[in-house]
Formats: C-alpha cells, sequence, structure tokens
C-alpha cells in the first residue's frame, strides 16, 4: 500500500508538471494512447498521470455545441458566447399582440458582438430577408387571397426580423422603434437596454384566425406556430497581432475570425472564456501559428483554409472542455514559454529540434509493433457541424488507416465527434492525424537522461537508436520523471511530413444528405362526387388514406374572374362538404388535403357544376341516379 501510495503522489507530481508545460492534443483521450503504454516499463504511472490530465480537459459534455441553435422559454435560459462562424438561437424572453393583432416576440441569442450576419434561419429553414427584413421564401408568405404563395400573383410576407447588436464603444444594443411604437406603453429603451446582448425582434403579421394554419404552422418556442430564430453570423471581435490596424488593449480596433489559433486566444482572455490578462498570451507565437491556420488548401471540393473554427459555448460547460473543443479544431495542443506565456500550436508538421540518440541519450527502449489484426479499427470517422445541411452534426467520409484496412473485409471505424470543425476537407485532415496518432505501425517509450525534459515544449522529437527505431517522432504521452529525479520517460508514435495532410485519394466524397429545407406535400384527393342538391353545392367523398389529414373545398361561379374562392364547410367525420345557398348559374368546386401542421397539396382540377337545375352526367362516366357529377 505504501508503494501504491508513492506512486499515485509521483503521478499527481508529474500530471502537475505537465499541466503547467503542456497539454496533450484535444482529441488525445479518445486516441488509444493508455493502451498504447501498458506494456511499457513505468506504464502505470505514465497511463494514469494522462488519464489525471485528460480528465480535467475533457469533462462530461455539458451541452453540444449543436444545440446553440434550439430556441427555447424557460425562465432563466443558458447564455451563450460565440466566437467564429456558429449558428446561434437562444431564449424567448417576450411575447405579445399589439392592439393591430401583430403578433411580437423577442429572441435574445447570446451575449457575442454579432460582426457579420451571415444567413437567418427559421424552424432550420435557410431563408431570405429583402430590405426591411421581411421573410420572402414562399413557406413563410401567402398571396393577396390568404393562400400559400406558389410562385404567382401578389407575395405578401408575413414574418419581418429586425436584429440588433451591442459594439465595444457601447454596451446597450440600439431599440427597434417598431417595437416601441407597437407598445408604447409597455416596451421603453429606459426599462429594456439588453445590454451585452444581441437580439432578434420578429413581428408576426395579423391574420383571420380561419387563415392561422395556413401561414403559422412552425414550431416557436411560443407554441403559437410562429417559427424559431437562428443566426449563422460570424461573433465577436479578436485580436489578431497580424493586422497593424489592430491595437492590443484597444478592443475598438479588434475584427472578427474563425482562425483557430485566433479564437483559442480570444477565449483564452475573454472574460467568461478562461479569463487570462492579455499579457498572459504569446502573442509573436499565436501570429506564427496563425499564419499555417490561414495556408489554402486544396481538395477535391475546392480550396479553404487549413485551419478554422467557430464555437457556442454554453455558460454551464467547464471552460477546460470549453477550450479543448477550440484545440480539436486544429489538433493543437496549448504551450507555455520560458516566461509562462501560454500559446497555441496547431497540428503542423515542422522538423525536430529535439534528437535523442542511443549513444548519448537513450539508456533504455520499449516498443511495441503491430501485428497482423491487432488494431481494432482500421479508421477514423470525424463528426463535425456542416453549414449546408443548417450546422446539423454529420459524419465525414472515412479516411481508410493504410496500415489495417483491408477492402471487401469488415472493418470498423474509430468515430470522433469535433464540432467547432465546420468543414469536410478539414474533418479528414483531422481524422488522418488521429488515425495515425493511434494506429501507428509502432510505438515506442525511451527511457532517457534529463535532455528528454526538453520534450515538455516540444511536440516532434528525432530518435537514433538503430536501424528499426530511427526518424521523426510524436510525442504523445506526458513527460515521467522517476523518483531520483534522473531519469524521465516518454511515448512516441511514428510521424512524417505528410501527417497533417491528406495525399492523393485519401480525401473521398463528401457524404450525400438530404435536404433539410424540404417539405413534402400531402398528395392530393383522389376524386368527389359533387352535384347540386337541397338548393346548394354538396359533395362526398372516400376518407383518406391518412387519418391526419383534412379536405378543403371551395366554390366560384364560372364567370367570376376574380378569384375570390369561398370556403364549403367540410364535416370530415360524415365525410361529408357543402355550400352556401347558390343559384342557378354555373359554378366550379377545386378541393385539396391539408395536413394537421397546414400543409396543403396541390388542387384537384377545378369540377364544373352546370347552370342547369339538374346537373348532367359526366360523358366519361356512367350515369347516376340522381344525376350528379363524379370527378376523378
Amino acid at each position: 500500500m505504501a508503494k501504491v501510495g508513492k506512486i499515485l503522489i509521483a503521478v499527481a507530481a508529474v500530471a502537475a508538471v505537465v499541466a503547467l508545460n503542456y497539454y496533450a492534443p484535444g482529441i488525445a483521450n479518445a486516441l488509444g494512447v493508455n493502451q498504447f503504454l501498458v506494456t511499457i516499463i513505468g506504464s502505470v504511472v505514465i497511463s494514469v498521470g494522462f488519464n489525471l490530465l485528460s480528465g480535467a480537459l475533457f469533462k462530461p459534455r455539458a451541452a453540444a455545441i449543436e444545440g446553440s441553435k434550439v430556441n427555447v422559454r424557460i425562465g432563466e435560459p443558458p447564455r451563450y458566447i460565440n466566437g467564429g462562424i456558429a449558428l446561434q438561437g437562444g431564449a424567448a424572453l417576450f411575447g405579445e399582440f399589439d392592439s393591430l393583432g401583430n403578433f411580437w416576440y423577442i429572441i435574445v441569442h447570446c451575449d457575442s458582438i454579432l460582426a457579420q450576419t451571415i444567413q437567418y434561419y427559421l424552424d432550420d429553414k435557410l431563408v431570405t430577408l429583402d430590405a426591411q427584413g421581411n421573410v420572402t421564401d414562399n413557406d413563410f408568405c401567402l398571396n393577396s387571397k390568404f393562400e400559400p404563395y406558389t410562385g404567382s400573383g401578389t407575395k405578401v410576407p408575413y414574418f419581418q426580423l429586425f436584429t440588433r447588436t451591442y459594439s465595444e464603444t457601447n454596451a446597450a444594443p440600439p431599440p427597434v422603434a417598431e417595437l416601441q411604437a407597437a407598445f408604447p406603453d409597455m416596451w421603453t429603451t429606459i426599462d429594456h437596454l439588453l445590454v451585452g446582448t444581441t437580439y432578434t425582434v420578429v413581428r408576426c403579421k395579423a391574420i383571420k384566425i380561419a387563415d392561422r394554419y395556413k401561414v403559422y404552422r412552425w414550431r416557436g418556442a411560443f407554441g403559437l406556430g410562429e417559427p424559431s430564430v437562428s443566426i449563422a453570423g460570424s461573433w465577436s471581435n479578436m485580436y489578431d497581432p497580424r493586422d497593424p490596424s489592430q491595437i492590443l488593449g484597444n478592443r475598438a480596433t479588434y475584427k472578427t475570425s474563425s482562425n483557430s489559433a485566433i479564437v483559442h486566444a480570444w477565449f483564452r482572455t475573454h472574460p467568461f472564456g478562461r479569463n487570462k490578462p492579455e499579457s498572459s498570451i504569446d502573442w509573436e507565437k499565436v501570429a506564427e501559428q496563425a499564419d499555417i491556420c490561414d495556408q489554402q488548401i486544396t481538395g477535391i471540393e475546392g480550396t479553404q483554409p487549413r485551419y478554422q473554427c467557430g464555437t457556442a459555448v454554453i455558460d454551464n460547460k467547464e471552460r477546460s472542455v470549453a477550450e479543448s473543443e477550440i484545440m480539436q479544431s486544429c489538433d493543437g495542443q496549448i504551450v507555455f514559454n520560458d516566461e509562462g506565456k501560454s500559446w497555441l500550436r496547431v497540428g503542423y508538421y515542422t522538423a525536430p529540434t529535439l534528437r535523442l540518440t542511443r549513444n548519448r541519450d537513450i539508456i533504455a527502449m520499449e516498443s511495441v509493433e503491430a501485428q497482423d489484426g491487432e488494431s481494432e479499427t482500421q479508421g477514423v470517422i470525424v463528426q463535425y457541424l456542416d453549414p449546408a445541411t443548417g450546422y446539423s452534426l454529420q459524419s465525414s467520409a472515412p479516411w481508410y488507416n493504410p496500415n489495417y484496412y483491408k477492402a471487401g473485409e469488415g472493418n470498423t471505424f474509430l468515430t470522433i465527434r469535433i464540432e467547432t470543425c465546420q468543414n469536410h476537407n478539414q474533418a479528414m485532415r483531422l481524422a488522418k492525424s488521429i488515425g495515425l496518432r493511434s494506429q501507428p505501425l509502432h510505438k515506442i517509450g525511451p527511457t532517457v537522461g534529463l535532455r528528454g525534459l526538453k520534450a515538455l515544449s516540444e511536440r516532434f522529437v528525432e530518435i537514433q537508436y538503430d536501424n528499426i527505431f530511427s526518424g521523426d517522432y510524436e510525442v504523445c504521452t506526458p513527460i515521467e520523471v522517476d523518483e531520483s529525479g534522473m531519469f524521465c520517460s516518454l511515448g512516441l508514435v511514428p510521424i512524417d511530413i505528410n501527417r497533417f495532410s491528406l495525399l492523393q485519394g485519401e480525401e473521398k466524397p463528401k457524404p450525400v444528405y438530404a435536404n433539410v429545407d424540404t417539405i413534402s406535400n400531402p398528395a392530393a384527393p383522389i376524386s368527389a362526387n359533387v352535384q347540386r342538391k337541397n338548393g346548394r353545392i354538396e359533395a362526398t367523398f372516400n376518407a383518406p388514406a391518412n387519418a391526419g389529414l383534412s379536405y378543403q373545398f371551395q366554390y366560384i361561379l364560372s364567370s367570376d374572374t376574380s378569384g375570390n374562392w369561398a370556403d364549403m364547410t367540410v364535416d370530415m367525420p360524415s365525410l361529408f362538404a357543402y355550400s352556401a345557398p347558390i343559384d342557378e348559374r354555373e359554378y366550379q368546386v377545386r378541393y385539396r388535403s391539408v395536413t394537421p401542421g397546414g400543409i396543403p397539396s396541390d388542387y384537384h382540377p377545378p369540377v364544373n357544376v352546370p347552370a342547369e337545375s339538374i346537373a348532367v352526367p359526366d360523358p366519361g362516366n356512367a350515369d347516376t341516379p340522381d344525376g350528379s357529377y363524379i370527378s376523378g
């Protein structure tokens, strides 16, 4: 027991030393590094030490970034800070009808500045706004006759959006004058500043109760049929040391960025992030790493920066967890310089500056070489947030590990979630880096003298041991110092210049996903028996195949060119519909099916009801005893 106690104390000390100098890559907890060192001398200390370190970084998720796009209506809603590009919903804090019947509500998105609006989403549907903020997509509009707009006639928008954000020099966002005019005695600037937030006011145009279902059929937080609202935008201003127009400490000069190195430095210094002073960042190194992130990578779908990052951090998420999610976007690690200033080293190969040789440095060597069938996985899949699917979590194409993958055999894949990644090519490059680190051909654990402590600040080292174990290696475990303080051990895997880039044929086509904006319309009714009877138009019909559907019947004089169809009364349980009393003139009747959510089908072709008091049978159908007209 005493021996075990000493080991645990040593582990805690080693973990503390490592934590002060080096954080393992953000994805290391899922890479099988613990199994890597099971057979190595000192493996218990090293693997437990790694567990201590990774456990601090990988606590259970408070909330997925994907959930930030949701609208909620609760007493104390969660608050977010956003960096880079993110899709943000928010909390519904106010909703009321004005004196004209318009419904107004407010969605408070987050506590970050909206630097640039990229796109609006209503109920996860990408929408377009005109210059006045009206949503002009057909699904959110009716025509002048209060029917769903289908491309002809006058389009009438029913939803109008007003978004406001604060600035670095004024924490109070500008008010929405239209909202104040609608509620002059209720919503005043003095009482409702919404300081330090970005919010959207939504105006839902008044409409008759009988027609509400045609346009108010969405899933907003109030449950009245209003749509939920989320904004894809570039959030927060960040200091970029490469830009001479930006002055450190003068936030009014900062600009937005989605560069992973810049986003990480922003989060480290944000008051609601890690809350570190800006003087604690090595900005010279940040500039160096930001240049690497901005390198243009050409793939099968075009050119994009090497590493970009977008994050939405909920207030109850541990900040170390949120920081590790940013690190995952670039396979990065935190490094501290000799002055204690931090910077993010991104995943990028550089020639090692530290060489450890057998004759001078390496005292002992343990190795594990892969055997046929040893690997439990033959590739890696990265789940990322795809803007093409409304920033929903999607799986990348698998990266196949050439060391283990065998075509035609049953292969399994390690799946890693990296929600701060929003690009398929970037996701596949991260998958390759993860795969080669977690399942290499061999792994080594050298024991070296104190010169090995220099590896605390290095990611790559050169090993010269023999003809087999020579070349460049990546440090993927903490550095263990023995009790005497004279020797240290570390775990290494091979690395080469292509670790963080995709070679010819390694990038696979992006998986094809269903269009999330598509809402399928129901099928129109097949036929109905329409006739004159009892001084009105009456119709009988068969029950719809789907019990959730209802039918809508309308009629109009054949000579009426106004297009103002009148509704017939429909009794679905009796499968019967009838009009108001009519005269002897000729009429037309049309009908369609409608879902419970108000989504209509196309109309069945109009049925002609002749002017005669007794309708003439349809030549294409057998005569009916009462002279009725059968459509279909």
